[in-house]
């Protein structure tokens, strides 16, 4: 039992790749991590050169290793322990990797044209539409996530358990990454559906999810797939008379009204 139990503690224990992993991911220096994390100087330096850490230890440095969001907190809280230029370095690296993905870009460019005041769950409705209307107008998808089908009607989960996790924040991104096309039609998506409140988003989106086709993914998970959303927006842009991203507006005016008559 006793051996059983060293050798799960060994598994545990995060590795020197892994370590590596962080500075390199965060552009941070060993000494200058240690003092993030209010340890000696030379702890990480030691853990690099074969010293095993404690569980305590190893377990913080595999949660920052697997949520940059958790290492933002600890960057932006301790920032007085590391110089100047080592914390602008690391912030840039951090938020590069938070914003890895295109659809984590297009989150965080939502947040930022409301000023963060949103919910995660309304984040989700303006997410699918914003899919949906680049996928129609343009034949162009926004970012590459199918919507994931779950009994919590978020077609984006691992975005939504982000921000009710972490919070929604103000982050500055790097706009050169979204084109001007999408970054129109994002703002034309936010301006359009945001003078609805989620209860209504919500119907309208529960009454969508009725008409559309669901597949499964390569995982075997639910999805409405964007060649699904794609078609379906393209009978609303000719139902609804949409041809340019002004006239937008027209969906969400008057199928909200239908739906209350239903």
């Amino acid at each position: 039992m006793r051996e059983n139990g060293l050798q799960t503690a060994s598994v545990a224990i995060i590795s020197v790749e892994e370590i590596r992993g962080i500075l390199d991911n965060f552009n941070i220096g060993k000494k200058p991590l240690s003092k993030l994390l209010g340890w000696g100087e030379t702890t990480i330096i030691r853990y690099i050169e074969g010293d095993v850490p404690t569980l305590e230890y190893s377990n913080k440095l595999k949660t920052i290793a697997n949520d940059p969001y958790y290492y933002l907190d600890i960057l932006t809280q301790n920032k007085d322990n590391i110089t100047g230029v080592a914390f602008n370095k690391s912030r840039k690296a951090v938020l590069t990797k938070i914003m890895e993905t295109k659809l984590s870009l297009v989150t965080q460019y939502i947040i930022n044209l409301t000023e963060g005041e949103v919910c995660p769950t309304y984040i989700q409705w303006l997410l699918y539409f914003s899919q949906a209307f680049s996928l129609a107008l343009y034949d162009k998808e926004l970012f590459e996530d199918d919507y994931i089908i779950n009994f919590n009607y978020v077609p984006y989960p691992d975005v939504y358990n982000k921000l009710k996790k972490h919070g929604i924040n103000f982050l500055e991104i790097d706009m050169s990454r979204l084109k001007s096309e999408e970054t129109k039609l994002i703002e034309k998506v936010v301006e359009c559906f945001s003078w609805y409140g989620t209860k209504a988003l919500k119907a309208l989106h529960t009454y969508e999810r009725t008409l559309l086709r669901i597949s499964r993914d390569k995982d075997s998970n639910k999805i409405i797939s964007k060649e699904a959303l794609k078609n379906y927006f393209k009978e609303v842009l000719s139902y609804y008379n949409i041809y340019s991203l002004n006239e937008i507006y027209r969906y969400p005016d008057q199928r909200i009204n239908v739906i209350k008559d239903l």
